[in-house]
């Protein structure tokens, strides 16, 4: 792929946001050698945004805390399989059918995911996150249908930190993000400046709906305030880049490798096959591995391809068969989907 042949997707990138429909766009794209192109444009009011940028990355979150996870099972540090009330009493208290970090990493726990919006506008915090998730209950028994959630993951890392007695923040450090070099991500939210993309509500086709009462900046630091295991990372571009690449490279980056390649292959394995995330339109059947979407009738990725997007519009997206890895980064709260899905199909379309 040359740097050249990218003008198409970043142009369209550029009108997103010179058009109002994103209030900033970073995209870049790199291979297993390195970053290809990356590049930046913002409305040109307010913050300016640079390549540097950090920014909320939601649902981004689940892979590299699924890296995380796969990293301690591989080192038998904390058992894929074992059930996680093993660790978290209130699940027995509850009543609910055993699961593990393998349901949890897939979505199958049968756990629905709980309102959010109406949680944080009544000033709940991480306790009460865990109260209500777990009170939710299982629509469907564990292993028995794909149903995407993202508060089991902060059970599953209640359970890994309980286990091993370390915090996940540390876990993940020591895990993933120090030995990928990826300096600029974690769970605090950065200081107000320059370097902090902002997140704001647009009108996207199925924005999130605005919390009652308060500004985008309040509602961005209650939401991260959680510290969410399956959303609240900040990283940058570059972090980004850098930890799809290990992947394109099989587990390993720069000399340091985090994963073996099987278990890198085993992560990226669509376990949704067996008609776990069958719905009425086929065309939207969900497909899913272990922390990764994969891609559907209507993507252009190759079989092997996998990735995940977030509901701050973000979106990260790895094909080891053509040796891509796309990076982009928004600030909308959901609906960027379609816009991001024409930048894919651009990039895909310069490849040679």
């Amino acid at each position: 792929m040359r740097a050249q042949a990218l003008d198409p997707a970043f142009e369209i990138a550029r009108r997103h946001v010179t058009s109002g429909r994103l209030p900033f766009a970073i995209l870049g794209v790199a291979n297993r050698d390195g970053v290809v192109r990356l590049d930046a444009v913002d409305s040109g009011e307010g913050v300016r945004i640079g390549t540097n940028a950090v920014c909320l990355l939601a649902s981004i979150t689940k892979p590299v805390v699924a890296t995380a996870v796969m990293r301690l099972a591989q080192e038998g540090r904390f058992s894929l399989e074992a059930p996680l009330n093993r660790w978290l009493p209130e699940l027995d208290a509850s009543g609910v059918a055993p699961f593990t970090a393998w349901h949890v990493l897939t979505h199958t726990t049968g756990f629905p995911d709980i309102d959010l919006v109406t949680m944080l506008s009544q000033g709940g915090g991480r306790a009460e996150l865990r109260r209500l998730t777990i009170a939710a209950g299982q629509a469907t028994p564990p292993g028995g249908a794909f149903r995407y959630a993202s508060f089991t993951f902060d059970l599953l890392t209640d359970a890994l930190e309980r286990a091993l007695d370390i915090p996940f923040d540390e876990v993940l450090r020591v895990t993933v993000l120090e030995p990928l070099g990826m300096t600029e991500t974690g769970f605090d939210m950065p200081a107000p400046g320059p370097l902090r993309a902002p997140v704001v509500y647009g009108d996207l086709p199925g924005s999130m709906p605005r919390l009652p009462g308060v500004t985008d900046d309040y509602a961005v630091a209650a939401f991260s305030s959680l510290r969410l295991a399956g959303g609240g990372l900040w990283s940058t571009a570059h972090d980004l880049l850098r930890f799809g690449r290990a992947f394109v490279r099989g587990g390993e980056l720069d000399g340091v490798r985090i994963l073996g390649r099987p278990l890198v292959d085993l992560m990226t394995r669509e376990v949704t096959v067996h008609g776990l995330g069958r719905s009425a339109d086929r065309l939207v059947d969900e497909h899913y591995a272990i922390g990764w979407g994969k891609p559907g009738p209507t993507n252009p990725g190759s079989p092997a391809a996998f990735g995940h997007g977030g509901v701050t519009g973000t979106r990260l997206w790895i094909d080891p068969e053509h040796d891509l890895v796309l990076v982009f980064l928004s600030g909308t709260w959901a609906g960027a989907d379609p816009l991001m899905d024409d930048v894919q199909l651009a990039v895909y379309g310069a490849i040679e």
